[in-house]
């Protein structure tokens, strides 16, 4: 067996991967990915406010987060694509200073057009950064860590929402409507700082320099066709419906919670971003679970649990929020409502723990060579799926109210479970330098 850092690998010309360089890097990318998490997440809390500001419905501002996600899955795979050719680290930082421009220009748009095409860039660095971070931390860390290594990075995501709960509650003022420009000001800010750290203190993957080194620029770097090809087409798809049918619940219920707890339990805009602490606590936990849990029974396993986990928590949530008892001005915040509603949310927020598995997962299905290109184009493209998730529930709300609409995202979840056991279990498989995942049974 040849370990992709081990003096027989291709890349033994540069030496094993110093355990300073392996955590420079987990926490470049982590950084990068909690401040990626923070730009999408603040739009969740203005959605009421921005709609306000510009005269118009909630159906209307909520197309923005479609084209947000839909630039999420072309950022995934054309950062992904320029992350094979240019390398791993310039695409990191092209990525966070993609995003974090679209931000802060966020918060001087004039109208719901020009915001959604700022979304949009914000859209392209959140896709291609995942691409770039997912690979080149599985390219650095070791097999035995890999997994690990992922969830801490992913523990980046829950961090970043987080951050946005406690901007949101800080920034956001009641009586100000247009108090969300400066949200999106504030936020856009420190994503530059991690550019500047992510450029001085990361280093790029050994594992792309050796692909480099055997011929790498000399070839033609394949395109999209690429990852549908005879051997990879299998795997592409079944990993991408994975992905959409993972992703579907997860926006519904990020996007419109916010707005459901202001509409449905009456609290105010600054107190709603409560949600998003709770069940960014929880989703810490998950995210540090999952990646033990996959090590010790396996990617696919894994998975399943988590899947059926958060389809049973849904409708826990969705009813059980619904019984706490209103008042006239809304839901009091009383030790028992703030912890029903506390519980809950970490209960939900923990099983979104399974978006940790996907980086490591995903890396070790495809070759080098297509690696960030097809992992990218497979995860984030699940977030385009998602889009039929934030057109629909506007228009079923209204009929169907929000616990119901909420609960149809379980069947998703559902039939997640069941399609991962048609992809192969990869843990405890190395990563060859050069072409393929090798299978530590085969090695």
């Amino acid at each position: 067996m040849i370990r992709a850092d081990s003096p027989e690998s291709p890349s033994a010309g540069m030496g094993p991967v110093a355990p300073s360089v392996r955590w420079k890097t987990l926490g470049g990318c982590w950084g990068a990915w909690l401040f990626d998490a923070l730009d999408a997440a603040v739009f969740s809390f203005v959605l009421l406010a921005v709609a306000h500001t510009f005269h118009t419905t909630l159906a209307e501002v909520a197309s923005s987060v479609a084209w947000f996600l839909l630039a999420t899955g072309f950022g995934g795979y054309l950062l992904g694509y320029l992350s094979d050719r240019i390398g791993r680290k310039r695409t990191l930082l092209v990525s966070v200073v993609t995003y974090a421009t679209g931000t802060l220009l966020c918060g001087f748009a004039h109208n719901v057009v020009e915001l959604s095409v700022y979304r949009l860039l914000v859209g392209m660095g959140v896709g291609g950064l995942w691409s770039a971070a997912v690979a080149l931390v599985s390219e650095v860390w070791p097999t035995r860590k890999r997994a690990w290594a992922i969830a801490v990075m992913q523990t980046g995501w829950s961090a970043g929402n987080l951050l946005a709960a406690v901007l949101a509650w800080t920034v956001l003022d009641p009586a100000d409507p247009a108090s969300w420009r400066k949200l999106f000001v504030i936020a856009a800010i420190p994503a530059y700082v991690v550019a500047l750290g992510i450029l001085v203190a990361v280093s790029e993957s050994p594992v792309w320099i050796a692909e480099q080194a055997h011929g790498g620029r000399e070839t033609a770097r394949p395109g999209i066709a690429a990852i549908f090809r005879r051997e990879l087409r299998a795997t592409t798809a079944k990993a991408l419906s994975i992905s959409v049918l993972g992703m579907f619940g997860y926006w519904v219920i990020m996007t419109f919670t916010p707005t459901f707890l202001q509409s449905v339990l009456h609290v105010r805009i600054d107190q709603a971003p409560v949600f998003l602490v709770w069940t960014g606590v929880g989703a810490t936990v998950g995210y540090l679970l999952f990646g033990a849990l996959a090590e010790r029974i396996g990617r696919r396993r894994a998975f399943a649990f988590f899947f059926v986990g958060i389809a049973v928590s849904i409708p826990l949530f969705a009813y059980g929020v619904r019984m706490i008892p209103l008042s006239d001005g809304g839901m009091a915040w009383t030790t028992t409502n703030v912890a029903i509603v506390g519980g809950l949310s970490a209960l939900l927020g923990f099983f979104t723990g399974y978006f940790s598995g996907f980086g490591a997962w995903y890396a070790e299905l495809f070759p080098t060579r297509v690696r960030a290109a097809a992992a990218g184009f497979c995860f984030n493209f699940g977030r385009v799926g998602a889009i039929a998730g934030i057109v629909v529930v506007p228009l079923l709300v209204p009929v169907a109210g929000f616990a119901l609409t909420y609960c149809l995202a379980s069947v998703t979840y559902l039939l997640a479970a069941g399609l991962v056991f048609t992809l192969r279990e990869t843990g405890g498989e190395e990563l060859d330098a050069n072409h393929h995942p090798v299978s530590e049974e085969n090695a």
